[in-house]
């Protein structure tokens, strides 16, 4: 018995997943406010959800597509073929950034004592999922105006939306539970996801890489993701995924949410006194 307690300590996930379901009813309502929170007070409310990510496609398309030509892979169109690498990445970055300071942006509620901050992170990944729906109704209709024709397959981008939550959560709970001691992480986070961002072909071609280095992008998982994004929406046939990136991704992936769930239920006993 002792001992099985012992495996238990050092595998909290189980618990994690307990909590999650035991608080699902203030995971929704904490995500539909932290939604709306961000757009209080301003005149042009939700609709900004959809004037962002615009304007950020439209800069990019003149600098990329006008500025420095650059050509989609497999005459696809270019504006296309970004947009659909550029959501996941959106998501990605943003829900990160988000969980990374979940837990110093609501000390409020880290100091009950019967509150479950690990349900925190869980609240801003709900809470990405009504910009990421707005992005992809975006994306929907560019698919109609270049007449890419509707598959069932297509339905395979839900899979990669769990492996980008999955991924989200993992390492999300990791930097969630180390900011409260390190405040320097969440400025160390923005330069590592800026570096990030230009080291996945979202905005360039993998093409353009000499193919001596290419395998350097099976070990980055938004490699992953977002390829699997493009090969799940634009192409005439949808494209599944690659066996040996899948199985790095998941052993990636898997080991990330251990450890995060491992030092999250490690630390969070001192949030209070840190927060």
């Amino acid at each position: 018995m002792h001992r099985l307690e012992r495996t238990m300590s050092w595998l909290p996930l189980a618990g994690f997943v307990r909590q999650a379901w035991s608080f699902r009813n203030m995971v929704y309502a904490m995500a539909l406010r932290d939604f709306e929170s961000r757009y209080i007070g301003t005149l042009g409310g939700a609709i900004w959800a959809v004037i962002q990510p615009l304007a950020t496609i439209t800069i990019f398309y003149f600098v990329f597509a006008i500025g420095f030509r650059v050509q989609s892979p497999l005459d696809t169109p270019f504006i296309l073929w970004f947009v659909c690498g550029l959501m996941p990445w959106f998501l990605f970055n943003d829900t990160l950034t988000a969980i990374s300071a979940s837990v110093t942006e609501n000390a409020h509620l880290v100091k009950k004592t019967v509150f479950p901050t690990e349900v925190l992170a869980l609240v801003k990944v709900v809470s990405a999922i009504i910009p990421h729906l707005i992005f992809l109704l975006i994306v929907v209709v560019m698919l109609f105006f270049f007449n890419v024709p509707f598959r069932i397959e297509r339905l395979l981008l839900v899979y990669y939306f769990i492996c980008i939550v999955v991924l989200l959560l993992g390492i999300g709970w990791l930097l969630s539970a180390l900011q409260p001691f390190y405040r320097d992480i969440g400025q160390a986070l923005a330069i590592f996801l800026n570096i990030w961002f230009w080291a996945t072909p979202i905005v360039w071609p993998e093409q353009n890489i000499p193919e001596s280095f290419r395998w350097m992008f099976a070990y980055n998982p938004m490699y992953y993701i977002v390829t699997g994004y493009r090969d799940a929406l634009i192409f005439p046939h949808v494209v599944w995924p690659n066996v040996a990136q899948t199985i790095f991704f998941w052993s990636f992936a898997s080991a990330s949410i251990l450890v995060g769930t491992f030092v999250f239920d490690r630390l969070k006993l001192e949030f209070a006194d840190v927060v």
